[in-house]
Order: C-alpha cells, then structure tokens, then sequence
C-alpha cells in the first residue's frame, strides 16, 4: 500500500471552514426560496391588504425579488438550484402579488388595466423570443452541417506554433460575433471552436473560456441586435443604432482587451 506524505508546504485541511461554506449555502438557497414562495403565498392570500396595496411598497419589493433571484441565478453551482428555475420563481411571484393589487375581480378598471400590462408584457417577451430562436437555430444548424470548420482549421494554423495567439483571436471573434447574435449564440459558436482548438489543454481552455463569456457580454453591449437589453431598448425606441455604437464600441472593446 502506498502511503500519503503531507507536503509540508500544503495547507491543513479546514473540515469546520467545509462545513460553514455548506452551511452558508444552505441558508441562503433556504432563505431565498422562502422569501420568494412567501410572497406568493401573501398574493394568493390578499393579506395583508395594506402591504399589497401600497404603491411605495411594490418597487422596493420588486427589486428585492429581482436582486434575490439574481444573487441565485449567480451562485447556481454552489446553492444547487437552476436558473431557470430560479427565474420562474421570481417572475411567478412578481406577476402575481402585481395582479392581486390591481383587484381584477372587484373592479372593472382594474381588472383592464391588467389585461393591457399582461398583453404588454407577453408582446415584449414574445419579440424577444421569436428574435432569439432563429439566431440560435442559424448557429446550431451551421454547427451540425460543420459550417464552423474552416474557421477552426484556420485557427489551428495559424496558433500551431503560438498558442498565446488562441486567446486573442478567439475574443475578438466573440466580440464582433455577439454584436450580430446574441451573447449566448456567440459564447456557444466560440468555446466549440475553443474545444477544437485547444481541447487537451484543461487549464487554459478554462481561463480562455472565461475571457470569452466577458466578450461575448461587452459585444453585446455596442449593438442593439448585440443584447436582450439593448434589443429591448431599440424596440421601444429608446436608443438608437448610431448613437449606441459611436459611444459603447470603444468601453467594449477595452472591456475586452484588457483582461
């Protein structure tokens, strides 16, 4: 049997520093799902009348929902919940204390005031989706019939005998990428052409996988087609396409460069 040598150089094991990070986790995905399923239940109960009716109450709580939905889409890995779920939680809860207070069953004015922010609602979101899913249908059929080869071959030549060459090019390309698609198209189309390019090397495929997400994220930002947010924002005429990328190009681009 072999045995283990401690180096003396590593670091003692911490089991009480393990168990407080668990802990830690624990509370907060205990916690964050109770406030949430807490506010729902208020909703579904109209009690207390006074809280859902006030019109100072429901920012401050619609943010807190936001910003607590938002720390757990962050901390996925460690709190153990998905995002997605997470999302639907918070925008169960939100719709739902926001319906109860316009009293749709009680009044008449209410009840069409509800029906136009829901139409409103679902006509933002279904924009947005019917933008989303021809761009990620575009990307993965040019990735199923190998439209994306020429460009890894490319690659592959050209950081044969520089690969520190890999991390600039495949950012830049990320960068000007999602300024047409959206981040998540681009972020995908880039760590396929990363895994083909530099697939052994695990280390390095991590840190260029995280310069790309920051790409992916800043390029988005300099064009109204780049983000859902900016997507948003041009639909409702809010932004326009010469003045969005005469003043974000550069901001992204040095978001880019400079990690």
């Amino acid at each position: 049997y072999a045995l283990e040598v401690a180096s003396p150089h590593e670091a003692p094991q911490r089991p009480w520093l393990a168990q407080l990070g668990f802990a830690a986790r624990r509370a907060l995905k205990v916690v964050g799902i109770t406030f949430i399923s807490s506010i729902v239940l208020v909703a579904l109960l109209g009690w207390p009348q006074r809280l859902i009716d006030s019109e100072h109450f429901k920012p401050s709580l619609m943010s807190v929902l936001f910003l607590i939905g938002l720390v757990l889409v962050v901390l996925e890995e460690h709190v153990g919940v998905n995002k997605a779920a997470i999302m639907l939680m918070v925008s169960a809860a939100m719709w739902t204390f926001l319906s109860v207070g316009y009293h749709p069953y009680e009044s008449l004015k209410g009840h069409a005031k509800l029906e136009h922010e829901l139409n409103h609602g679902l006509q933002d979101v279904g924009a947005i989706m019917l933008f989303l899913l021809p761009a990620m249908g575009m990307v993965e059929s040019i990735d199923h019939f190998d439209g994306f080869a020429v460009i890894t071959s490319t690659i592959v030549r050209v950081t044969k005998q520089r690969r520190e060459m890999t991390m600039p090019i495949l950012c830049v390309l990320c960068f000007f990428l999602s300024s047409i698609v959206d981040n998540l198209s681009a972020t995908i189309v880039c760590l396929k052409l990363l895994r083909h390019t530099v697939g052994h090397d695990r280390h390095l495929r991590h840190t260029i996988g995280g310069l790309l997400v920051i790409s992916a994220n800043a390029g988005g930002t300099w064009s109204p087609i780049g983000d859902v947010t900016t997507t948003m924002l041009w639909m409702a005429d809010k932004i326009s396409v010469k003045s969005t990328m005469s003043w974000l190009f550069l901001p992204a681009f040095v978001v880019t460069g400079l990690p």
